[in-house]
């Protein structure tokens, strides 16, 4: 037996049976007028059961999204236990020092500010993290030039990318032309994919983004030198809370990913171990 379809994929395959039947019956009511107003209703019927069809798979994905963002927010509150263990100890280390102050007190205060400020910009990146996260599954588009909007968040990553040898090249930009997206989510997206390429070439390397621009989509190629993805963490890339790297906290690919969808978009990767990675971000043109 066959096992049986998710909620979502059986809403779809129903909506693609009514597509079908649509220009059916439209053909029928022209051949025969008689019947033509029978089945003028019976198309106006049908197309409101898609139209409920289609609220109802929207409320179905909005109860998955809220789902996942619950057990997300679990998640990061054990995440959020570090940096706020980190804090308190670092803050009772300064009050000993400014207290009772030691030779080394001109060395240990300013590391110990210096800790405060990784700890509490570790909090900060776990906040936004799961903002995104909220807000992603109400965000309104609007029509911009979408070459443009990645040639200012590349330019925003060239200093650090600089600072670890990685040659940065920008190609398709000025011929990508208008697009409609959310600016400051989209933004997230792909800075998360430069972010993760450059952290993958820890010794230089080159990182190439290419806008490439159909009759129906937008593409854009982000693509690294760096060490590459086993294919059998490929797969689980983009699942929630799921992290190869010390410290990560598994959120950076799926908001990514959760990102393209709210897009009516996707996310897919090409990847081969000391080779390199590409991440494709595919848009609706």
């Amino acid at each position: 037996m066959d096992e049986a379809l998710p909620p979502e994929a059986l809403l779809s395959q129903n909506l693609a049976v009514l597509r079908q039947c649509f220009p059916v019956l439209e053909t029928a009511a022209a051949r025969a007028p008689h019947v033509a107003a029978e089945l003028q209703d019976t198309v106006a019927a049908l197309r409101g059961v898609e139209s409920a069809l289609h609220q109802h798979r929207d409320a179905l994905r909005r109860a998955e999204h809220f789902a996942t963002l619950g057990r997300l927010a679990a998640g990061l509150s054990h995440e959020i236990r570090n940096p706020l263990g980190a804090l308190f100890l670092h803050i009772d280390l300064l009050e000993e020092e400014l207290r009772d102050p030691s030779p080394e007190s001109p060395t240990l205060i300013p590391q110990t500010f210096s800790e405060i400020r990784t700890a509490l910009t570790r909090l900060d990146e776990l906040v936004q993290d799961y903002l995104s996260l909220v807000r992603v599954g109400s965000i309104e588009l609007a029509v911009q030039d979408v070459g443009a909007a990645v040639q200012a968040w590349v330019a925003e990553m060239q200093h650090r990318a600089a600072q670890q040898g990685v040659t940065v090249h920008l190609e398709g930009h000025t011929t990508a032309g208008p697009l409609a997206f959310h600016p400051s989510t989209l933004r997230r997206a792909v800075l998360n994919v430069v972010q993760n390429a450059i952290e993958a070439m820890p010794q230089g390397g080159t990182l190439r983004l290419e806008c490439v621009r159909t009759a129906t989509e937008v593409h854009l190629r982000i693509c690294d030198t760096g060490v590459g993805i086993p294919a059998e963490e490929v797969a689980r890339i983009f699942e929630p809370l799921y992290t190869t790297k010390p410290g990560g906290t598994g959120l950076g690919l799926y908001i990514v990913r959760e990102i393209l969808i709210a897009h009516a978009g996707r996310v897919t990767v090409e990847s081969v171990e000391r080779q390199g990675t590409t991440f494709i971000l595919t848009l609706p043109a």
